[in-house]
């Protein structure tokens, strides 16, 4: 069982623009984990385990980002006080190119399960590329080289309201450090105040999340939902003001035996004085494939994009997915910008036939190019 556990928790592996955007998507697969270790336990019965088990596992990635490397994962699972859903630690360290990353996360649960709190921090050293702010930046296609260096950190307690629902409080902080030639800026059409190249964001506030999926890893049915608001003012460490808005909604439909449609709704909003780190990013959490993150980058993003699934024999599957978004100056003015298609193809091979975890291989195609993703797990 820790095995599969431990694949899916990789979700490190996608690249991010900084070290608080991956260490929030570990804590998510970690949380995930826990998830996963709680369903088997009903479904073979008896009481929880208290025994501690830890699990190290290798996993290549390639991504238009980063580009291809590897990351190491390691993960300890106990249950110190006897919940239903085991305590999970765990540790990544990514290498890809001339990037690095590392972060430890942590998953506990109290109140008979109510209350689920998940933290992490982690630092990482990108070499990226800035193309510009906008559409019209992102369609040119040049760039200039950019260098984030950021620790970050973030915790996140959810209690339980409902069947499905679990409402709560997120507070994270980053100290991000950036390095560009600024003299090249007018070359992209993009203007960056110094004082962007050093930032420390800090923010608190609300975040939702509906679930009624039948498996966290391979979900055929239900729904999946999230949402969060960010406050970021100097009254919780942050050097400057604003807001940030993200949701996102995950739909599926079993259409036929071995057949399964998926479908996903992604949407980013700030306002204020947001830093050019901060904005929302097309092709983010594979929203969509295809993009490099960051090329497309503006202060409101909408993307929608559904899958079809198929199951083959001897542990092989196959998908084919396609989508399309934007992103503008704000969300009122989306439907006026110009749209982003995507679409793709890819195939999977089952590493875990108990438990439905996939490796995962893509290739996706825009307007004017492609990009090969290999991972663990589903896209979305």
């Amino acid at each position: 069982m820790a095995l599969s556990v431990v694949a899916i928790s990789a979700g490190v592996c996608h690249a991010q623009s900084d070290a608080l955007s991956a260490t929030h998507e570990m804590t998510v697969n970690v949380n995930e984990a826990g998830k996963f270790s709680e369903e088997k336990k009903g479904e073979q019965g008896g009481a929880p385990e208290k025994k501690t088990n830890f699990v190290v596992l290798p996993i290549p990635q390639s991504n238009p980002a980063l580009g291809s490397g590897l990351t190491l994962v390691g993960l300890a699972l106990y249950n110190p006080n006897a919940s239903e859903r085991p305590w999970v630690s765990g540790v990544a360290v990514m290498k890809a190119g001339s990037s690095t990353m590392v972060g430890l996360v942590q998953s506990a649960t109290f109140m008979q399960n109510r209350l689920r709190v998940t933290a992490g921090i982690g630092h990482a050293d990108l070499d990226l590329k800035f193309y510009g702010i906008g559409t019209a930046a992102g369609e040119r296609g040049v760039s200039i080289p950019l260098n984030q260096v950021g620790t970050g950190g973030m915790v996140q307690a959810l209690y339980q309201v409902g069947d499905h629902w679990f409402l709560g409080l997120r507070y994270q902080n980053v100290h991000l450090k950036s390095a560009m030639d600024l003299s090249q800026l007018p070359g992209i059409g993009a203007v960056i105040p110094e004082a962007d190249l050093r930032r420390t964001t800090a923010s608190l506030g609300p975040a939702v999340e509906y679930d009624t999926r039948d498996d966290s890893f391979y979900p055929t049915t239900g729904t999946y939902a999230k949402a969060n608001l960010n406050f970021f003012t100097s009254a919780f460490g942050s050097d400057v003001s604003f807001r940030q808005f993200s949701a996102s909604w995950n739909r599926y439909w079993p259409y036929s035996a071995g057949t399964v449609i998926a479908a996903r709704v992604a949407t980013c909003v700030v306002g204020g004085n947001v830093p050019f780190s901060d904005l929302c990013m097309y092709g983010r959490s594979n929203d969509l494939r295809g993009y490099t993150t960051g090329q497309y980058r503006d202060k409101a993003m909408l993307a929608a994009q559904a899958e079809v699934r198929w199951s083959l024999a001897h542990r092989w599957g196959a998908v084919a997915f396609g989508g399309i978004g934007t992103i503008g100056p704000s969300f009122a003015e989306l439907p006026q910008q110009k749209m982003l298609p995507s679409l793709g193809a890819g195939l999977r091979w089952q590493a875990s036939k108990d438990y439905k975890v996939n490796v995962s291989l893509d290739v996706a195609f825009t307007k004017d190019d492609r990009a090969v993703y290999l991972y663990v797990g589903e896209a979305f």
